[in-house]
């Protein structure tokens, strides 16, 4: 079945995109019309690296005994000065888990006040009935975590005994408070992310289900070689065979239950990844990257007088979007290596640029080469 479905795939009119998660992702039209614009449609910021769990994957290595935290005036200068460049929503990613951050609530209300959607990511071990309603009432899209249905699984992967339990209560709570009804036609208010590893791969389709099922986006996300990752999780990442089945998996599910169709290829499943393009994350400290794994910030290579120039406290975040490394950025598509510079799909995808540069870094690449060195993860043939 598996290898029937797959020669289908170059058909373009086949596709039919599911529903996306409103503010977290732009699809390609509006992304490469907002790079050849200059215009920017989303930015990720961290606002804490405090976290109440310790997951074992986590990009940014944050847990209790971080105490890193971002100065809300800073934060609603960036948003400022974002709106400037034309954002359409604010991806509060935290660093950490947002909801810790003493100044959560109003940093949502001034996003709202400002005509742009708030897209909260959370572990919803915090997410009362109140909050919930707080942040429906204040037009936010939230993207909760679910890595798997088994306590004994996502506890281990959280770091944390009891997380499986706190986590359902709180996406019960965001359920209660209607982010389960879409904000309009093809666009959710409520996403999941999981991260695909071999302790959870059997549980992939399950969860895929319960997504679809409850009007909630699916994230799935691939464990990633980078942070926390590298010490512990090492021996858990998926091979490119591996992927390639549970894609493909999923694809035949989308078809045969829920009337969707999408490109298989491209790094977040069923829809896509092309950040890159429109988007800028900035981290704790203020160093803006492309995305959270591509930590330009971290190598020596593009650091001046010992600091890396990049950052919302030296140079406006204009003067960072309009520079040449960002402009190359922007403009990856145009240098990809490559299967990616081949690729008669590089209009819907450009590979995950983070796993890409975290592989590159990781074997001795520069960070302009690995930027744009082809994907590992793509199985297209």
């Amino acid at each position: 079945m598996l290898g029937k479905e797959s020669k289908n795939f170059d058909a373009l009119s086949l596709f039919s995109p599911p529903p996306i998660l409103r503010g977290y992702m732009y699809g390609a039209q509006e992304a490469y019309g907002a790079r050849d614009s200059n215009r920017l449609l989303a930015i990720r910021l961290e606002t804490n690296t405090s976290c109440n769990l310790h997951c074992r994957y986590c990009y940014a290595q944050s847990g209790e005994d971080s105490v890193k935290i971002a100065d809300f005036n800073v934060l609603k200068r960036i948003i400022s000065e974002a709106k400037e460049l034309g954002i359409r929503s604010v991806v509060v990613i935290g660093g950490g888990e947002p909801t810790l951050y003493p100044n959560f609530r109003e940093l949502i209300a001034y996003i709202d006040s400002l005509g742009i959607v708030p897209m909260l990511f959370s572990n919803t071990i915090l997410m009362t009935e109140e909050l919930a309603d707080f942040l429906y009432e204040h037009n936010a899209s939230v993207m909760g975590k679910l890595d798997s249905l088994k306590p004994e699984v996502q506890d281990y992967l959280a770091g944390r005994e009891g997380a499986f339990k706190d986590i359902k209560t709180g996406l019960g709570n965001l359920q209660k408070a209607g982010f389960s009804k879409p904000a309009e036609p093809g666009k959710l208010r409520l996403g999941i992310s999981f991260v695909s590893n071999k302790l959870n791969l059997e549980e992939i389709a399950e969860i895929w289900h319960f997504c679809r099922q409850n009007n909630i986006f699916p994230n799935m996300e691939i464990l990633t070689p980078t942070g926390r990752a590298n010490d512990e999780l090492e021996d858990k990442l998926l091979t490119a065979d591996e992927i390639k089945e549970y894609k493909l998996r999923l694809l035949e599910i989308d078809r045969n239950y829920y009337g969707y169709n999408w490109l298989p290829y491209t790094p977040i499943t069923a829809s896509g990844c092309l950040q890159h393009l429109y988007s800028l994350y900035i981290n704790i400290e203020g160093n803006v990257r492309p995305c959270a794994p591509t930590k330009l910030d971290e190598h020596p290579a593009l650091r001046v007088n010992g600091e890396y120039p990049y950052n919302v406290n030296r140079m406006s975040l204009k003067e960072i979007y309009d520079s040449k490394l960002f402009t190359y950025v922007r403009n990856i598509d145009k240098v990809l290596e490559g299967r990616c510079g081949n690729c008669e799909y590089i209009k819907e995808c450009i590979g995950c640029r983070g796993y890409a540069y975290s592989v590159g870094i990781n074997n001795g690449a520069g960070p302009l080469e690995a930027l744009r060195m082809e994907c590992q993860q793509c199985f297209k043939e």
